[in-house]
């Protein structure tokens, strides 16, 4: 299986929801209501499910997570600096930053990155993916709603607050705290759970693609460009320099880290506009261009890795 075929059923999905979303064969209060119930019940699902089961215990070396995560938070910075001052529709706007910030940085680590990897690598893959999936969210779902809370101008208990009342940063904290306390779901919880997650990721990829119809594309390009570009090509490259010269991992390490940054923008990234409401179409439409463009990068990135 290429890049190719992985990223084609992606494209289709979403396409699917444009079209029928383009037709009117879906309200948009039809539409909504699927959103709701993606944003409140599917996605949180997944996650919490994903965590609760991840395997949190394995040993790796601290400068592999670094060699990841100082580059993400990098770009995250340069995203969120750039649209804070330059951006006259969102100028000086914190919370539009940290979301257009999210779309520059976060990456499709699962349904991209994942089957990628395995392929090219099997199952000694598998561990060195969990160990970066497990916190990727976590981390940058916590920094967007942390930040975005500031624009409220609220007393530090309720930026906490409302840091966290959010259904997909709940579901992942309470899933790593089940995991990490060695708790063991119920057998009949579990396979509900493992039901729910099946439709998450389809339905997210159908609404993101039935929402391009309710923005007008051509506002925000520049925008779109500049967060595709920071996502697959300043990000791979910073974190290729910082786990090949500042950390010296070994090879697999290496290219691990760089496909997993490589990969498109993820598709929560947009759950997380949407549920905002700011930045939606910008960070829509970077979610499609960037899953578009990634066969072309990502195999630029393994061709350079080889």
């Amino acid at each position: 299986m290429n890049i190719a075929e992985i990223i084609s059923p992606l494209i289709f999905i979403a396409s699917l929801g444009f079209i029928c979303a383009k037709t009117k064969w879906l309200s948009k209060n039809q539409l909504d209501g699927i959103s709701k119930l993606t944003f409140n019940i599917f996605i949180p699902a997944f996650l919490f499910f994903s965590m609760a089961n991840a395997k949190l215990d394995q040993t790796l070396d601290f400068g592999f997570f670094l060699g990841f995560y100082f580059p993400v938070l990098l770009c995250f910075f340069i995203a969120a600096t750039s649209n804070y001052f330059l951006n006259a529709k969102y100028h000086h706007d914190l919370q539009a930053s940290a979301v257009f910030a999210l779309a520059s940085s976060y990456s499709n680590t699962v349904i991209v990155g994942l089957p990628i990897l395995v392929m090219l690598f099997g199952e000694q893959a598998i561990i060195l993916i969990f160990a970066i999936v497990t916190f990727h969210s976590a981390l940058l779902f916590t920094l967007t709603s942390a930040l975005s809370t500031q624009n409220q101008q609220l007393k530090w208990y309720e930026t906490l607050l409302n840091t966290f009342n959010n259904p997909l940063l709940i579901s992942i904290l309470a899933g790593a705290l089940i995991n990490l306390l060695g708790l063991t779901l119920p057998t009949i919880i579990n396979e509900s759970l493992k039901l729910l997650t099946k439709p998450a990721i389809t339905l997210a990829l159908f609404i993101l693609g039935a929402s391009l119809t309710f923005y007008p594309l051509r506002k925000g390009l520049k925008f779109v460009a500049l967060a595709t570009l920071i996502k697959l090509l300043l990000l791979p490259l910073i974190v290729y320099l910082s786990a090949s010269y500042f950390f010296h991992l070994s090879l697999i390490q290496i290219k691990v880290l760089v496909v997993l940054s490589a990969c498109p923008t993820g598709v929560n990234a947009y759950l997380i506009a949407k549920n905002a409401h700011t930045h939606e179409q910008t960070v829509a439409t970077t979610v499609v261009a960037s899953t578009l463009l990634s066969v072309i990068t990502l195999s630029f990135w393994l061709w350079w890795l080889s």
